[in-house]
């Protein structure tokens, strides 16, 4: 994969070489530190490229340093806009090995396969994200299956647990999760409509999420739309009204999402 790098200073000139990745250090990294943090996300992006194909567009990675006991990503955001991209915080001092084990990368850069659709949205977004992620970590060879889905199932057993608006729809609830500061509530809680799909297009289609979501990258992602067209464009690829019609579930059935089929 080709690397691209520019320093904060240049953050705002134009890069005139075509890359995938352009990578912006925001402090102090040794060379040694800037090839081990390259080697990860290109690793990182590899694997989502495997599961769902290349992204139509150059993703700017900026890597701030940090020093924490957090673990070595104490802090991870998403970019968008005319530049599409992820921001991490970043402590070098952990080995390639740590990084790749932990979820933050994934994550970020999973959020930049399908459009993001405002806070409204948010349940989606990161629900997308926190599917994505261990569908990632396992195409890297990070976690097996067994150890993928066992975090699944804990944390959204945990959302459940937490989860105290039963008088609402999920979706509607989901801003409320958000106020009360939740979080993981309503990550797990959404992840579950990603879930859903998946099994059910694999029980019913021979076909799963991650098929969808390769056809829609190459023919649909540079293309502007709301949250009712890439439902629309969802639907069309698998040939089934399922993705609308979960959606539909989400606004209108009470509680907390089913887990399975």
């Amino acid at each position: 994969m080709t690397r691209f790098f520019c320093t904060a200073i240049l953050i705002f000139l134009p890069c005139t070489l075509e890359a995938q990745l352009r990578f912006y250090w925001e402090g102090e990294f040794t060379d040694m530190e800037r090839t081990k943090l390259t080697t990860w996300i290109e690793g990182t992006s590899s694997a989502l490229e495997s599961l769902v194909g290349k992204l139509p567009f150059d993703v700017h990675v900026h890597l701030h340093r940090a020093s924490s006991s957090r673990g070595p990503v104490p802090w991870g955001q998403t970019r968008r806009g005319s530049r599409q991209g992820i921001l991490l915080y970043v402590d070098p001092t952990y080995s390639l090995e740590e990084l790749k084990a932990d979820w933050t990368a994934p994550h970020e850069l999973s959020h930049l396969v399908i459009p993001y659709f405002g806070n409204r949205y948010s349940w989606f977004a990161e629900g997308f994200a926190s599917f994505m992620q261990y569908e990632v970590m396992k195409a890297e060879g990070v976690l097996s299956d067994a150890d993928a889905e066992q975090r699944f199932r804990e944390r959204v057993d945990r959302a459940e647990r937490r989860y105290r608006w039963h008088d609402m729809p999920f979706a509607e609830a989901a801003p409320h999760i958000r106020a009360a500061r939740q979080y993981p509530t309503m990550y797990w809680g959404g992840a579950l409509y990603f879930r859903r799909i998946d099994e059910t297009l694999a029980a019913e289609r021979d076909l799963n999420l991650l098929g969808v979501l390769t056809s829609y990258v190459s023919c649909c992602r540079m293309k502007r739309t709301s949250m009712d067209g890439l439902l629309t464009q969802l639907d069309e690829i698998s040939g089934t009204d399922l993705f609308s019609e979960t959606m539909r579930e989400f606004k209108t059935r009470e509680g907390f999402p089913e887990k399975s089929l």
